[in-house]
This record gives C-alpha cells, sequence and structure tokens, in this order.
C-alpha cells in the first residue's frame, strides 16, 4: 500500500526554503534592495533588503547543510519501514540511495530516491518508487514490489553509480545506487550460491 509523510526538521520554515534557493534569495534581494534604494527613494526599505536577503539565505544553507543528513535518514528509515511492513521476520531489508537536484553550496540533493531490497529466504524482493524531497520535507512510497527468485539470478553487482541484478536469461534490471552496497552483495550472492549447491544436490 502507498504510503506518505512529512519530516520535521526543526527549521523554520522561509529559512529551510531559502537554504535551497539561495541563488534566487540573493538575486531577489538585490533586485529588490536596489530598487527601493535607487528607483523609489526609500533607502531604509532598500538597505533592509539588500542586507536582509543574503543574511537569510546564509542562515538557511547552514541549515540545510546542518540539518539535512538526519531528515533524509529519518525518511529513508520510515520509507524502509513502510516498504517492509509485510516482510518476514528473518528477512533482511537493505536501502539505496540516489540524489538528484543538486545544488551549489549544499552538501545534500534536493530529493532521494529510494530502492529497498528484502532478501528472503527464496527470492530477492525490490520495491522500488520511494523518494524523500528534502525541499519539501516529505517522504514517500508507491505500491508494488518486484521478486526475483535466486534461481533466476545470474549475479548482482554495482556498476557506474547503478546495481545491476542479471537475470539466467540473459536479461537484466538496474537501480541507481550512490554508494556501493557491500553488505546487500555479499548477503544475496550468499543466497545464489546456496540455492545453486542446493540444485546441484537435488540432481
Amino acid at each position: 500500500m502507498a504510503e506518505e509523510g512529512s519530516l520535521d526538521v526543526g527549521v523554520f520554515g522561509p529559512v529551510w526554503t531559502a537554504g535551497w534557493q539561495w541563488p534566487w534569495a540573493v538575486v531577489l534581494a538585490l533586485m529588490l534592495g536596489l530598487n527601493f534604494l535607487l528607483a523609489a527613494d526609500r533607502i531604509w526599505l532598500g538597505g533592509a533588503i539588500l542586507l536582509g536577503g543574503p543574511a537569510l539565505a546564509a542562515a538557511g544553507v547552514r541549515a540545510v547543510n546542518r540539518r539535512a543528513a538526519d531528515a533524509l535518514e529519518t525518511g529513508a528509515t520510515r520509507a524502509r519501514r513502510a516498504a517492509a511492513a509485510d516482510t518476514p521476520g528473518d528477512a533482511t531489508v537493505h536501502s539505496l540511495r540516489a540524489g538528484t537536484g543538486s545544488v551549489p553550496g549544499l552538501d545534500p540533493s534536493k530529493r532521494y530516491e529510494l530502492t529497498n531490497l528484502t532478501v528472503g529466504e527464496r527470492a530477492l524482493r525490490v520495491h522500488e518508487g520511494a523518494e524523500v524531497d528534502l525541499f519539501t520535507t516529505s517522504w514517500t512510497v508507491a505500491d508494488g514490489a518486484t521478486e526475483f527468485p535466486y534461481d533466476r539470478l545470474a549475479a548482482v553487482t554495482h556498476e557506474d553509480g547503478e546495481l545491476r541484478i542479471g537475470l539466467v536469461d540473459g536479461s537484466s534490471r538496474t537501480y541507481p545506487a550512490d554508494r556501493v552496497p557491500r553488505d546487500l552483495l555479499a548477503d544475496v550472492t550468499e543466497r545464489i550460491r546456496a540455492e545453486r549447491r542446493d540444485a546441484a544436490v537435488a540432481r
């Protein structure tokens, strides 16, 4: 079942928004400030905007860089729990992340695409369509998942920022992953080997 929720980043909304859009905030402040200062002859208001706009942007950048990592971890954890709600207790759940929408001067990306993979007894279950949006402070999990029985898997590898699931029929599926999921790769590789050993014994 699809789910969604919000994240509490502990930052005043306009400050958080200004941090993500700091180049536009600075440009807007310069335009408005100079307009009031030079064209409208409102020196105090123009000066306040010229000083306040960049100050708000700087505070926002600082807040985003300090708090985004915790917000991402919280959103990813909630999305993983929602995706693994019907997972058997003996299964292992792993998560992949891929950031999109980078902003100069900010460490995190605006959005992170999530893929949750459940390593079960007989199959690898892939639940894609989850996302953490740090700009709007929200997370979502789409409905549905794909299962790959271990006897259909040839290999699972990480190449060029993607997790590649190779199937015995020669086809493959890829999922974006910023980091190498070493625990997942080791877990799935062992399951594939065990499946092959069992098949050899059965013969």
